[in-house]
């Protein structure tokens, strides 16, 4: 019976191992680039900001007070680094915040990688591009 279980263990510990390469089943995420507006971020705030409708953010008279359905209207809130600090820190959802600002409200926190996206957008000049 010991022989039984020590073989059946043993293969399955031998076909549990396979060459799956991490990267390949976790991707990095790529921020060594230039983010860019259009293609990154606009999408990440349409998807996750209320952009997309009559959401919170859709303009500036909004639920929100303040819009990131476009470039405009975003840097009339990213006027600082303290406010490019204080959206991260919403979105990262900092526990020196109270929790009624955190963003997105009301849903889960962004990936990691979006806001590792958002944060190198921001690092790099906050671009039109």
């Amino acid at each position: 019976m010991k022989k039984v279980l020590f073989v059946l263990a043993a293969s399955v510990w031998l076909t549990a191992c396979t060459n799956d390469n991490l990267e390949e089943l976790h991707p990095a995420c790529d921020t060594t680039g230039v983010v860019s507006f259009a293609n990154v971020i606009l999408p990440i705030m349409n998807s996750s900001c209320g952009t997309d409708n009559t959401g919170c953010h859709i303009n500036n008279s909004a639920d929100g007070g303040y819009g990131l359905a476009n470039y405009t209207d975003m840097m009339e809130y990213f006027v600082s680094p303290a406010k490019d600090l204080k959206f991260i820190r919403t979105l990262t959802h900092d526990p020196a915040l109270t929790s009624s600002l955190y963003m997105p409200q009301g849903a889960a926190k962004l990936d990691e990688c979006s806001i590792m996206k958002i944060q190198a957008w921001i690092n790099n000049g906050k671009q039109n591009n």
